[in-house]
């Protein structure tokens, strides 16, 4: 088989649950090189609020626990955001290498099998930036996991990207996010698990789970791909 990112071949002995059951031998996997490039988060040397790489509640899960006292949304990254991360997130949504999505697609199957959620909620493109790229670089990956989700959130208006702008910039910035007709009855009571692709300072998520929270759900998480 093919390494799923840099489509060189991979040589691997099977196991013998592979040689007895081949449905179990993965249609696509990294390569030695590729796979040294992610790094898995730790949850057991992380922010037990976000995920990132500290000894307890980092200094930005402080801020949002003030600036949002009526809940807590406690996040997950499966993969920290280095370069190889970067590199992978460049291609694939930047460069609209829409091939990329089978890169992650195992690991956040993988993932979500830890998860007890009713509704797996995507954030969202806005038309635009859809129609700019040709697809959500979080859905396709969901798609390609055969994972199920409900598309509950619209993003009216593109935003500048997040990237591009300072701590305090990205603070400023006012709730781009609106609720699909009846979504409100889909969430209420129900436990709800937020998916990104990359989580940097949590202002796109917090904003989407702001807006859940007003729809009174039983709990919300939310996972990226990278923190």
């Amino acid at each position: 088989m093919r390494c799923n990112w840099c489509k060189q071949m991979v040589l691997r002995d099977l196991s013998m649950l592979e040689l007895l059951w081949p449905l179990l031998i993965p249609t696509s996997i990294r390569c030695h090189a590729c796979e040294k490039r992610f790094a898995r988060i730790d949850g057991q040397t992380c922010c037990p609020s976000c995920g990132k790489h500290a000894s307890t509640y980092c200094s930005d899960c402080q801020s949002w626990a003030s600036a949002y006292p009526g809940f807590t949304l406690k996040h997950r990254g499966i993969f920290a955001y280095n370069e190889g991360m970067k590199d992978w997130l460049h291609q694939y949504k930047l460069m609209g290498d829409f091939r990329l999505r089978e890169v992650v697609a195992a690991d956040v199957k993988k993932a979500l099998k830890t998860y007890r959620y009713d509704c797996l909620i995507p954030i969202p493109l806005s038309v635009d930036r859809y129609n700019e790229r040709g697809f959500n670089q979080v859905t396709a990956v969901l798609d390609t996991a055969a994972i199920a989700y409900q598309e509950l959130l619209l993003k009216p208006v593109s935003l500048v990207p997040l990237a591009t702008l300072s701590k305090i910039e990205r603070m400023a910035i006012q709730q781009p996010f609106s609720l699909v007709d009846g979504a409100e009855e889909q969430i209420k009571e129900k436990r709800i698990l937020l998916i990104d692709d990359v989580y940097t300072s949590g202002r796109t998520l917090y904003h989407a789970a702001e807006l859940i929270h007003s729809c009174q759900p039983a709990s919300i998480e939310s996972i990226s791909f990278a923190r």
